[in-house]
């Protein structure tokens, strides 16, 4: 039964092709799974602020619905990803990960293993931030390290994201943490 859920939460919505060539349609599609994210998330939200004030029977059936809701949030976040790689890949952004290389429209940057870590880690999780303890912890395996080492490295990947002209920005929210935000064409 798990498998044949995977399987059906990770199905394309009708008329969606991933082979596309055309970049506006792949931030189409973005947008159409963001939208579905969040309409997803409020319902949970909603399904969960009233689970306490329901029946027992009623509460059992809201645990089940919760499980299909997060399910579905899965799947759909695996396919914002999937989109938000495509976009990647029609921008002309590629990664070496042996040599620690990043190429952007015929330009290319080494990387030290910490920024390409970085940079893979982020691009990996498109337009989900990270705080600085989270990148430590998941990017690198690294505790050890200092916030201040962190945002040092953010910096030296924001230098070559501009220095490669790579039409996205590695942003900081308050409280909130570090993404990659991708930039329309103007």
């Amino acid at each position: 039964m798990a498998t044949r859920m995977a399987k059906r939460r990770a199905r394309p919505l009708e008329g969606e092709d991933i082979k596309t060539s055309h970049w506006e349609d792949a931030r189409h599609w973005m947008s159409i799974y963001d939208d579905l994210l969040r309409f997803k998330r409020s319902l949970l939200a909603r399904v969960e602020q009233e689970l306490p004030t329901l029946s027992p029977i009623a509460q059992r059936a809201a645990a089940r619905d919760l499980t299909i809701i997060e399910e579905q949030l899965e799947g759909y976040q695996a396919r914002l990803d999937l989109w938000y790689r495509r976009v990647w890949e029609l921008k002309g952004l590629w990664l070496d990960p042996e040599g620690s290389l990043v190429r952007h429209q015929g330009r290319e940057a080494h990387l030290t293993k910490r920024e390409f870590q970085l940079l893979q880690f982020l691009l990996d999780h498109p337009h989900r931030f990270f705080t600085a303890d989270q990148i430590k912890n998941r990017a690198w395996a690294e505790p050890a390290l200092f916030p201040e080492e962190v945002r040092n490295y953010v910096r030296r990947v924001r230098k070559i994201l501009s220095d490669l002209e790579i039409p996205c920005d590695l942003v900081n929210r308050p409280h909130t943490g570090y993404s990659l935000i991708f930039r329309p064409d103007p």
